[in-house]
């Protein structure tokens, strides 16, 4: 059986929402013990590790590029598991044999929106990284197939399955028809303009389309396997495994430890 862990990394990307200066810094700081972190776990689970360099400066690109690794490992290893590069394992234990590798595995959030932010959003709009604009474009796309979707989107910080799996999801050839179905979805009238309008070309849309559209088998990891630092939780929980730093805090998984 064999097994490679993989990450992506590059220090010189396109001025982005999700990558202000702040964060750029925190990488460059903290590059060498979040690789030697992710190298030591991809060790106690007895596989290869790989850090992905990208010559893509495009931040939406490069989250295209990390699903599509996916399948290039698959033609090497019968397992993968991708960590985004802001994720600190903080466990000994073996995720390959802890999940069902013969599915794919990742943490799925429902992001089903309280009444109070459905007013906010009407009123004011939402950022295109909003988790419900996500889900909302999602099952815009369900629709044009005549399926009603469910409320979940799949958060790509941890995605892990076998090789069969990762040829079923078939994401490299599927992406230009997902690109136009997201484009058909998003010039559809089905929602207002204010949330339409957050709808744009993005890999965790288009991964939760295609586990509903073509029923990729799916297991959710839950969030000890992918807890999430950000502006609403800063601290990680003691039985979090791998810690996925959003806010690009490492010092608390690097200092006093």
């Amino acid at each position: 059986m064999k097994r490679i862990i993989y990450s992506i990394y590059t220090d010189d990307i396109n001025p982005h929402s999700s990558a202000p200066d702040h964060k750029k810094s925190q990488f460059e700081k903290w590059k060498s013990e979040i690789e030697s972190n992710q190298k030591e776990y991809a060790f106690l689970c007895g596989a290869d590790y790989n850090l992905n360099t990208t010559c893509s400066t495009s931040y939406d690109e490069i989250q295209f590029e990390k699903i599509l690794l996916l399948e290039k490992y698959a033609q090497e290893y019968d397992e993968i598991l991708y960590l985004d590069f802001d994720v600190v394992a903080h466990t000994n234990v073996n995720y390959f044999e802890f999940h069902d590798m013969s599915k794919l595995t990742g943490h799925a959030l429902d992001r089903t929106p309280r009444d109070y932010e459905l007013k906010e959003i009407l009123n004011f709009g939402l950022h295109n990284q909003n988790m419900f604009a996500k889900t909302c474009a999602k099952k815009a796309m369900l629709l044009l197939d005549n399926i009603v979707g469910n409320s979940l989107i799949v958060n790509t910080g941890v995605i892990g399955c076998n090789k069969n799996i990762a040829y079923e999801l078939g994401f490299k050839d599927r992406l230009p028809q997902l690109h136009s179905l997201l484009d058909e979805a998003k010039n559809d009238n089905l929602y207002p303009f204010q949330i339409s309008d957050g709808f744009f070309r993005n890999n965790e849309v288009y991964i939760s389309f295609l586990i509903e559209r073509y029923n990729i088998p799916f297991i959710n990891i839950g969030m000890p396997w992918n807890f999430i630092l950000d502006g609403y939780c800063g601290t990680p929980s003691s039985a979090a495994h791998l810690v996925h730093h959003v806010n690009k805090e490492f010092e608390i998984s690097f200092e006093n430890v």
